[in-house]
């Protein structure tokens, strides 16, 4: 029985490939107008000179099949040469078949032509495949690993009342509580990964919102006021005019309320968030200080990375499942910034969050009006 690898060959030599068609289609023209070119000759000679030797004729058809001969062959070449990208775009596309992550792409020959748009387009569509395969694959590993503990406790829970505790109201009752506690930080869980997933997934050029940052940032520090009434709150804006980002207005406050609710946890003795905006020619810049307990040289190193706690313990009782800076860098990232950390320990910490600036392009037409 032929398998499919050989019945794959099989259909792939007997196809009419599309560099034979090219070729043979250019010679079958050229043969079409040397003859028409021969036979116009050969009736103006005969108008001035009468009958023309037979020696003549052979001449002509002699010259018609060279010619038709020589520009089949230079068609075959000048069609391999312009079909190269084809090529490379077919074997990029087996390799991406047989193995979804490979490391294959397809060869950019350097023309500014149709056929290379084609393979800047199919790779950056596979970069962006297999980014969605990973940030997949992150996220089930991720959530098998984080909710094995949680699910593990309620199981106990449930097992001890379906033994025994049912009949034993403070058992039932710590049990339920219990339960319950895990089942709200499942949950927490849950939707910070899936708002982790949606950060990294984001295409800068597809975004059309533009949002302004300073009123943004304002927002949220009035916010932050009214729900900390215990904390001091100060806002340095040295904003000169509108700074506008193109980035979703949802998700430039979610980095600020990360960045803010981050530093209202770790401010446990000196009670105070200071705020500060500014901007220069390119770039908008957000500050978020605070003066807590600030981070060792180790633990800023490893501050951004998914499910990283300075301290776990203390960490999950705030609430904390170590994935909000994540997504903060993620957001940043995705739109083209950049998001940084200055702390020294006992002294508090700094995040410091760069977004471009959008400038609206005006074209000629509206220039010239």
């Amino acid at each position: 029985m032929m398998t499919n690898k050989n019945i794959k060959t099989e259909k792939a030599s007997r196809r009419f490939s599309l560099r034979w068609q090219l070729a043979l289609g250019m010679a079958l023209g050229f043969f079409a107008i040397f003859i028409i070119f021969a036979l116009l000759v050969t009736e103006r000679l005969q108008k001035y000179y009468g009958r023309l030797p037979n020696e003549l004729y052979h001449w002509l058809e002699l010259i018609v099949i060279a010619g038709s001969v020589t520009i089949f062959v230079f068609a075959i070449v000048l069609a391999r040469y312009i079909l190269r990208p084809v090529k490379s775009i077919q074997t990029t596309i087996k390799a991406l078949e047989d193995d979804p992550m490979t490391d294959i792409r397809a060869s950019e020959i350097g023309a500014n032509d149709e056929l290379s748009d084609l393979v800047r387009v199919l790779n950056r569509m596979i970069d962006r495949l297999q980014s969605l395969i990973s940030a997949q694959q992150q996220f089930v590993s991720d959530v098998s690993h984080e909710l094995r503990t949680p699910v593990t406790i309620v199981k106990g829970h449930m097992d001890l009342l379906n033994r025994w505790g049912k009949d034993e109201p403070e058992v039932l009752d710590d049990s339920i509580k219990s339960s319950l506690a895990e089942m709200q930080r499942m949950e927490t869980l849950i939707n910070e990964m899936l708002n982790l997933t949606r950060a990294e997934q984001i295409p800068i050029e597809n975004v059309k919102e533009i949002s302004e940052v300073g009123g943004l940032v304002h927002r949220v520090f009035d916010n932050f006021k009214m729900i900390y009434p215990d904390f001091v709150f100060t806002l340095d804006d040295d904003l000169t005019r509108e700074a506008r980002v193109r980035a979703r207005q949802d998700h430039v406050e979610q980095i600020l309320i990360i960045l803010a609710d981050n530093a209202v946890k770790y401010s446990l003795d000196r009670k105070e968030i200071h705020f500060a905006l500014s901007q220069t020619a390119n770039q908008v810049e957000i500050g978020i200080q605070d003066f807590g307990e600030g981070l060792s040289t180790d633990d800023a190193e490893h501050v951004f990375d998914r499910f990283y706690r300075v301290d776990k313990a203390r960490s999950r009782a705030k609430g904390g499942n170590g994935l909000g800076l994540s997504i903060a860098q993620r957001l940043v990232e995705g739109y083209g910034g950049e998001i940084n950390l200055e702390t020294a320990l006992g002294s508090g910490s700094v995040f410091t969050i760069r977004l471009p600036l959008y400038k609206e392009v005006i074209d000629d037409e509206e220039l010239s009006s």
